[in-house]
């Protein structure tokens, strides 16, 4: 009953479906006789009509963004152009939507358990999977007002390790190497855990779209198609793996995590390893299983080839950090000058998932501030990049952060990576080499790894900027704030701070706070909206865009102020990053950094245009 009802909620009925088909159909007729291309038609999301059988002609898999860095891709695997068409004549690109998803004002909200969504109906190889966010109408929502917080797709049974593929807001996209694929099956069902962040006080409408390049599998045979399977690779494994990091932490204007101590406390308030608590010193493993062993549709492992690897970080995030670990070691010799230094070796680098944030005065090349969801991550993969791994190996992962610029909540530090295993008898189905013995090339004009047995290192962007990403906005405005009343106390309501409102101040001035003293909070909205205390920098004055406000508090006085309440509300424990508390206190102490005569800006994370302020007095 509970499985019917989510199959409900999540799409259509097989008789629905056909429905839809056949009015899409018409509709596609329709569009042909007005001089209309199927290819705007199909920009709204709707259902998928070739999703078990070629109904209409089928879209290809080809470059069809006008997006020099995607097109990169295509050229890499060898495809011809102009058109670069990936597999003709067998591989087609089916869309799918997962909604309408109605978000209420404000909404910040993870789902408990996932919901079943559209899939390709039948048996064959995904080489393609591209995320996206969209409104009924086929556009995309400007990310300060709405936005894909994370989507992580699953499926049952799980093709390897976890989740297949994950996503935020900068929407990385996940092309397998020429020759590979994801092997699914027509019984097959796909999953989605989701969480839409809503930064507006008004209510949208918006569908999950991905679209998926996939041969069948009677085509994938005249291809080649090898199979590879995913390794989910997360520095926090659980329900919503997420940390802080703050700017007094870390060395050198970064901090990573867990290996560091990174913050005073994690999401929830806690002390945690690296939150409050010292780093681990190492990272977060995930060991590969025994020979023979098995790890998701892999039944005899044996070995295998790394053959992609893809990271997520969130706005303030420099790369994913990812070491391969062999617990027995391999002996590597090295040439010191004129000598020759044989060593055990453990721990060996093996991606460096940077994040390229793109320029504000040039969007068409990264170089920009670490600040904003305008980023792109990047990525390897064959032919520049493939990893040999053995039964017992362990991938380690860590996640590193600016601290020069902003502090940074509810973070998180995901790779996926693609495992091509060996067969059988141990001979691989993926060219690859040892990363112990490698070398490594560094340089941006790497193109080719394996085959001249080097690893490249300098991992390129999967998509250039993206205009909704873009509104990055700053400060603005002049400060005419007034002293008001003393208070020990705000609410929390209606998108309002209350006393200290920064939309306010002209009627009801600054209200002041006596050093020494606790200014407390309350959310008096917090079972259905949630909202944040954090730091800003004064005087916190400026349209809400991309980039704008953040959370790099400084005081009138110039001097830095880090703090932050955590997600003031009462919702899911632990799938979400809410307090599960209403109040919080802030101590306004000399020690805590506060200072009489300064005043101190802060605004809510999760509604950027709610702005607050109170003066410090002696």
């Amino acid at each position: 009953m509970a499985d019917g009802a989510r199959r409900r909620a999540a799409g259509l009925d097989r008789r629905t479906r056909a429905g839809l088909l056949l009015l899409v159909s018409i509709l596609i007729a329709v569009a042909a006789a007005l001089g209309v291309s199927s290819a705007s038609a199909s920009r709204a999301p709707g259902p998928e009509p070739n999703f078990a059988t070629d109904v209409v002609s089928p879209r290809p898999c080809a470059y069809d963004s006008h997006d020099p860095y995607e097109k990169r891709f295509y050229q890499a695997e060898g495809w011809r152009g102009p058109n670069y068409v990936r597999y003709p004549g067998a591989c087609q690109r089916l869309r799918f939507a997962y909604g309408p998803i109605l978000v209420k004002p404000g909404q910040n909200d993870v789902l408990v358990t996932p919901v079943t969504i559209d899939k390709p109906d039948r048996d064959g190889y995904i080489t393609r999977f591209k995320p996206n966010l969209m409104r009924p109408d086929g556009t995309v929502p400007p990310v300060e007002q709405v936005h894909l917080h994370h989507g992580t797709w699953l499926s049952e049974p799980s093709y390897g390790s976890g989740p297949f593929f994950a996503a935020g807001e900068e929407k990385t996209i996940a092309p397998f190497p020429r020759g590979y694929g994801m092997p699914i099956k027509k019984a097959d069902q796909w999953q989605l855990l989701y969480m839409v962040h809503s930064a507006v006080p008004n209510t949208m409408q918006v569908y999950i779209t991905y679209d998926v390049d996939f041969i069948p599998k009677e085509k994938a045979a005249n291809w080649h198609i090898k199979p590879a399977y995913p390794v989910w690779l997360d520095v926090r494994p659980s329900g919503y793996p997420v940390f802080n990091v703050q700017r007094k932490f870390g060395h050198k204007g970064t901090c990573t995590w867990p290996s560091q101590e990174c913050a005073s406390f994690d999401p929830w308030g806690n002390k945690f390893i690296g939150q409050g608590k010292p780093g681990n010193g190492s990272g977060t493993d995930l060991q590969l299983p025994k020979a023979g062993d098995s790890l998701g549709d892999i039944k005899n492992f044996r070995g295998g080839t790394l053959i992609g690897i893809g990271g997520h970080v969130h706005p303030g995030g420099i790369q994913n950090d990812i070491d391969l670990v062999r617990p027995k070691g391999e002996l590597v010799t090295t040439r010191r000058g004129h000598r020759t230094v044989t060593k055990r070796e453990y721990r060996t680098r093996i991606y460096n998932g940077i994040a390229r944030y793109w320029r504000y005065d040039n969007p068409s090349k990264w170089g920009g501030p670490p600040d904003s969801w305008d980023f792109s991550m990047s990525v390897e993969g064959l032919p520049r990049w493939g990893v040999r791994v053995k039964p017992g190996d362990r991938l380690r992962s860590n996640a590193t952060y600016d601290t020069t610029r902003l502090a940074s909540y509810e973070d998180m530090g995901i790779s996926v990576t693609l495992l091509a295993p060996d067969q059988p008898n141990g001979k691989p189905n993926a060219p690859g080499l040892d990363p112990f013995r490698a070398k490594r090339n560094y340089s941006t004009r790497c193109s080719t790894g394996p085959a001249r047995g080097r690893l490249c290192m300098y991992p390129i962007v999967t998509h250039g900027h993206y205009p909704e990403n873009g509104n990055h906005s700053g400060p603005g405005g002049k400060w005419t704030g007034t002293a008001g009343a003393p208070t020990g106390h705000v609410s929390i309501a209606d998108f309002q701070y209350t006393p200290g409102d920064l939309g306010q101040r002209s009627t009801f001035g600054i209200p002041r706070v006596r050093l020494g003293t606790d200014l407390s909070f309350t959310n008096i909205e917090g079972n259905a909206i949630y909202h944040t205390v954090t730091a800003c920098a004064f005087p916190c004055l400026g349209k809400t865009g991309a980039a704008f406000p953040l959370a790099d508090g400084k005081t009138s006085g110039g001097r830095k102020l880090d703090f932050d309440s955590s997600e003031l509300g009462i919702g899911a424990p632990y799938v979400g990053a809410t307090s599960q508390k209403l109040n919080w206190d802030l101590p306004v102490t000399a020690q805590g950094g506060f200072k009489p005569g300064e005043t101190v800006t802060y605004f809510c994370r999760i509604h950027p245009f709610m702005r607050g302020a109170f003066e410090v007095t002696p």
